[in-house]
């Protein structure tokens, strides 16, 4: 028994010995290298590696209980924390989704339109409260402005309902420049004089989209492409017009739930009109989108601070240049969600943070959705 003992003293010494050992190297390995920083540049890597571990179980889960079908981004500060797709682009085909793969954005098209009259305002060419009439000729609301339609403020009757009375011919698609022409000669009744109220009204961004064709001289997908998908690399961002531009190649097509499964969503006329949706981008085009907006590489800080002023006297909810807010229960936060023919989208961006969630999906099916809400807050309490 003594001789037993003496062996796991003798065992235990040098155990301590040699942990002691290696503590200290690494002590002395963490001076060495760059001094004291590296304490920081380890913070910085495994924060984010730390956030992944939460953020993948929970779309593991989402995919294999519910069907999840759609690709994830999430970034912090340039750290990428997440990134990932689920499902298939095409279900019959089984062609599987990736982070590269355009998705319909629906409504989040309308931060796009915002920023291409972003530009357009450094260009020169245009002022934010210019009259609308300055710049489309024959425009029947002579108080209305640039700003307006920005802000939701115009009071402008939807167009969708506009043209259920006069477009006539339902199997055409209808253009922007069709909707113009329809508030021109027909000047629908504004649901209140401009700046009189707050209505989110697709109009205001349809009527945005074709007033940047009429200031810039080109196509609304032309500028995009000029202007913002190229000089940031948008590989796979693209406008989209039915009936008038090609389709859009290697897309996730969009799919609502029926009793016999999950269907393509249809198209209709309305689909030939862009600026309030229209717009298809990949995952990875939105993270340099939304890169290049903490940059200013695209547009400068004081026309983004704009951006992200709101534009009413609302408390709760509240809207830019493009951009949604919540500015009693978020500060510094802006964001814009999206659904249109099968397509659910979501992009948050937490400005102090300059933290960004971005997914985008392709199946509509009730009570089957992200929660996006959850998705910030599980990434943004890991400090």
């Amino acid at each position: 028994m003594k001789i037993r003992g003496i062996v796991i003293v003798v065992i235990t010494g040098i155990i301590f010995l040699l942990s002691s050992g290696n503590i200290h190297r690494s002590q002395a390995s963490m001076v060495d290298f760059q001094g004291d920083c590296l304490w920081e540049e380890w913070k910085d890597v495994s924060v984010p590696m730390i956030k992944a571990r939460k953020v993948a179980p929970y779309f593991d889960r989402l995919f294999e209980t519910r069907k999840f079908s759609g690709a994830v981004y999430v970034v912090e500060d340039g750290n990428v924390i997440f990134q990932n797709a689920y499902g298939y682009a095409n279900l019959r085909e089984k062609t599987p989704l990736t982070t590269h793969t355009p998705f319909q954005l629906a409504s989040v098209s309308k931060i796009f339109t915002a920023a291409a009259i972003m530009v357009l305002y450094e260009d020169g060419k245009l002022d934010f409260d210019d009259k609308v009439s300055e710049h489309i000729q024959g425009w029947p609301y002579e108080d209305m402005t640039i700003r307006h339609l920005l802000n939701h403020r115009s009071g402008l009757a939807r167009y969708m309902a506009v043209a259920s009375w006069y477009w006539k011919t339902p199997k055409v698609p209808m253009t922007n420049q069709d909707v113009l022409s329809q508030y021109v000669r027909h000047k629908p009744v504004h649901f209140f004089t401009p700046d009189n109220g707050f209505n989110y009204c697709n109009t205001n961004y349809a009527v945005l989209a074709g007033l940047v064709e009429r200031v810039s001289g080109m196509s609304f997908g032309e500028f995009m492409q000029k202007r913002i998908f190229d000089p940031l690399n948008m590989k796979n961002a693209t406008i989209y017009s039915r009936g008038y531009t090609p389709e859009v190649e290697n897309q996730a097509l969009g799919y609502k739930a029926g009793w016999r499964g999950y269907y393509v969503a249809g198209e209709d006329y309305i689909d030939g009109v862009y600026g309030d949706k229209g717009m298809y981008a990949s995952v990875e085009d939105l993270a340099k989108f939304d890169q290049a907006l903490y940059d200013y590489t695209l547009l400068s800080k004081e026309t983004l601070d704009q951006a992200y002023t709101p534009g009413s006297k609302r408390r709760y909810s509240n809207y830019g240049f493009g951009w949604r807010m919540l500015p009693a229960k978020y500060e510094n936060l802006v964001y814009h969600f999206g659904w249109w023919r099968g397509y659910r989208t979501c992009f948050i961006r937490d400005l102090e943070r300059k933290l960004s969630v971005i997914i985008l999906t392709n199946r509509d099916h009730p009570g089957y959705y992200v929660d996006y809400w959850d998705v910030y807050e599980m990434v943004k309490d890991m400090e």
